[in-house]
């Protein structure tokens, strides 16, 4: 595993890890979740498992997270999607004539749908795991209770809150980013290009409902996986992980074989 950067056209710097073999048949780029890293198990699992299959992977770190280059960079919707995009350029300028897939967690499944729903890309196939697609949700609420009015009013207050939302290392939330989470809504925006996706689910998951992902894979006609005694990592059996990187490599290989 190596790590570098890559610096956007704004001057933030993202923070990555990437791992090629040695002629490898394509390049995923991988997008992990909110509070989440680039130091994470997902990340570990594909740095040996999409290798060994023949991908290169690029990992990236999200605006705010971390502990490097990318946590100086304040978290909101288009810089993330931003960094998405800086990685994409940075692969397809590293590997021209190699296809471009996505592996995005949680968080970073619902910034991957905007990404290819709202922006030139190159990426062939998208796999979403634990995919948030309706992550406004988690902040935004139509009727309030005690704990989303004192959110509010430390945002009021402070213009930001400190928060890991019950998943990990502590996130800045600004105003700013939560009003891009009030009008960013995935069901509306969800229009990929050229990216076929597929979706993998835990039926457990108490962070991300199982029924979105399913009203999400039905409205948009993708293939949705739902692991049975699973829950939001995916990783309450050792087994699952590699289950769900099984299903990602099968449905890379279908693209890759159509354009070997």
């Amino acid at each position: 595993m190596n790590t570098f950067t890559i610096t956007k056209e704004s001057g933030s710097v993202v923070s990555c890890v990437r791992e090629i073999p040695e002629n490898p048949q394509g390049i995923v780029i991988a997008v992990h979740g909110f509070s989440s890293s680039k130091t994470c198990a997902t990340y570990r699992l594909l740095l040996r498992r999409l290798p060994a299959a023949g991908y290169g992977m690029i990992g990236i770190e999200l605006p705010g997270h971390g502990v490097e280059e990318s946590k100086q960079e304040t978290l909101r919707i288009e810089g993330a999607i931003d960094s998405i995009e800086a990685a994409e350029h940075y692969a397809h300028g590293q590997w021209p004539e190699l296809p471009i897939f996505y592996f995005a967690s949680s968080f970073g499944a619902y910034l991957t749908g905007l990404y290819i729903s709202t922006r030139a890309h190159k990426g062939k196939r998208a796999f979403f795991r634990s995919a948030a697609v309706n992550m406004p949700t988690l902040f935004v609420k139509e009727h309030p209770g005690p704990n989303e009015q004192k959110m509010l009013k430390e945002l009021d207050e402070k213009g930001y809150i400190d928060t890991n939302a019950g998943l990990g290392d502590t996130i800045r939330i600004t105003w700013e980013m939560y009003h891009d989470l009030e009008t960013t809504d995935l069901f509306r925006l969800f229009s990929p290009k050229g990216t076929s996706v597929m979706m993998a689910h835990g039926a457990e998951d108490t962070v991300i409902d199982p029924k979105a992902a399913k009203r999400f894979a039905e409205t948009f006609d993708i293939p949705l996986v739902i692991f049975e005694n699973e829950g939001h990592s995916l990783g309450g059996s050792p087994e699952t992980p590699d289950r769900v990187a099984d299903l990602a490599i099968s449905f890379f290989n279908e693209e890759a074989e159509e354009n070997g």
